[in-house]
């Protein structure tokens, strides 16, 4: 027994490390060389704005309130404009979608940088250009999957998005860190004309890449399709409580990224440099969530298992945060924390379409990841609105607390631990975990 034991282990660990090394495959293709340069300087930038943004709306107010009503103006487009995306990006022309939305982040990205540089920032311009920016991502997000799959293949699509999402979190962990370092020495405009030029670049790459895009026809309207799939979610009580795995990551764990910056300066008396450190720590910590527990964590047969105690893993390093008041313990605790929260959005989506029949299964995808990035901004509002009421740290202890006490209850449901799944990896472009 104890030889099959460590041959199984043997195999699990061998078959890991073979989708690990997969997932760099794509790299093989040449448009996909050019596309992930281009992807590599923009999300940096993009982190920096990021960063910078988040650090300047801070500096004018001094309140969580305030941070929470920024992310809420740029995570709601996602909401607002979920059922039409999908169906704007098969009927129109995916290049020309990805260059109009990188043009208007570009200018978005200007926008900022002049007004800082001249002093006449207001905090109404950051909420204006935070929701300007919001929906031009939301249409670039699901014009990206699709071109990604346009200039992949057939044959490497799952694997050229797995490492589109491995940049993002490189970027992630590199960019936070150079904005908080420029705003320190510099200033803060250095990081949005970063982000804008950045762009440029990407647009250069796109417009070098050739691409073959297979039209499809759409299947009724975007609203129609998201009606249908929310029918189908209120009939299946399991799917209604996989996709309660991912929410609650959404509200409590989500959420805290953005108490950071209030968190460098309250309590770790810290300034922008403290701030990228944090956010840079967790990214590093989803990178490796990503890149190596990931292609781990697929070959477990009871897949809810891993979810839900990768949940309350995130919970209990949240926990510690609440009480650190150390930047090295605080970094470690972000790294601990994403490196688990960084797998749960992928794993909760796999096993959806596991109960999904396989002509449902696109738009019941795209319904999961509608109701969990609409769920978002409701939390970063609420959750800034009670880190100003009760304070910072013990809006982090309830949050930690929440996650590691809902899921272990939802994993008394025993039929949660005979579903297994087929795991489809999701574009999500700057979604902190």
């Amino acid at each position: 027994m104890k030889s099959d034991t460590k041959t199984d282990g043997r195999k699990n660990f061998l078959l890991g490390f073979k989708t690990l090394a997969g997932n760099f495959s794509p790299l093989r293709i040449r448009s996909i060389r050019i596309y992930m340069v281009g992807q590599t300087v923009n999300l940096l930038g993009d982190w920096m704005q990021q960063t910078a943004q988040a650090w300047v709306v801070w500096d004018l107010t001094h309140k969580a309130t305030s941070l929470g009503i920024v992310a809420f103006l740029s995570q709601i487009p996602f909401f607002i404009f979920g059922p039409w995306v999908g169906t704007f990006s098969d009927k129109y022309d995916r290049r020309k979608i990805l260059l109009y939305t990188q043009i208007l982040t570009m200018l978005f990205a200007f926008a900022l940088a002049f007004l800082i540089q001249v002093h006449r920032l207001l905090l109404i311009h950051v909420y204006i250009l935070a929701f300007l920016l919001g929906t031009a991502t939301a249409f670039n997000v699901t014009a990206e999957q699709a071109f990604i799959g346009d200039i992949a293949g057939t044959g490497k699509i799952k694997k050229a998005i797995a490492l589109n999402n491995i940049i993002n979190q490189l970027t992630r962990l590199i960019g936070p860190a150079i904005a908080g370092w420029l705003i320190a020495s510099v200033g803060l405009a250095p990081a949005f004309w970063y982000n804008g030029f950045s762009v440029i670049i990407s647009i250069i790459c796109i417009l070098i890449i050739h691409s073959v895009q297979n039209v499809k026809r759409a299947d009724g309207t975007g609203l129609k399709q998201f009606k249908e799939g929310l029918i189908f979610f209120r009939n299946q009580r399991l799917l209604r409580l996989i996709i309660l795995f991912a929410a609650i990551q959404t509200f409590f764990g989500l959420s805290i990224i953005q108490l950071l910056p209030a968190y460098s300066t309250l309590v770790l008396s810290g300034d922008a440099s403290t701030l990228g450190k944090l956010i840079g720590s967790a990214g590093a910590g989803a990178l490796a969530g990503i890149v190596i527990v990931l292609p781990f964590v697929q070959r477990i047969k009871r897949s809810c298992v891993a979810i839900g105690g990768a949940v309350i893993w995130a919970g209990c390093w949240y926990l510690a945060l609440s009480f650190s008041s150390n930047l090295s313990l605080s970094m470690t605790c972000q790294f601990m924390a994403s490196l688990g929260a960084a797998n749960v959005l992928t794993l909760s989506a796999g096993l959806a379409q596991e109960l999904t029949p396989v002509h449902l299964r696109a738009r019941i995808i795209s319904t999961f990841l509608m109701i969990i990035l609409g769920l978002q901004p409701f939390a970063s509002y609420l959750v800034g609105r009670v880190a100003d009421m009760i304070g910072l740290k013990n809006t982090i202890l309830i949050n930690g607390t929440c996650m590691v006490v809902f899921p272990a209850l939802l994993l008394t449901v025993p039929s949660l631990f005979r579903l297994k799944a087929t795991v489809e990896i999701p574009v999500l472009r700057n979604q902190a975990a």
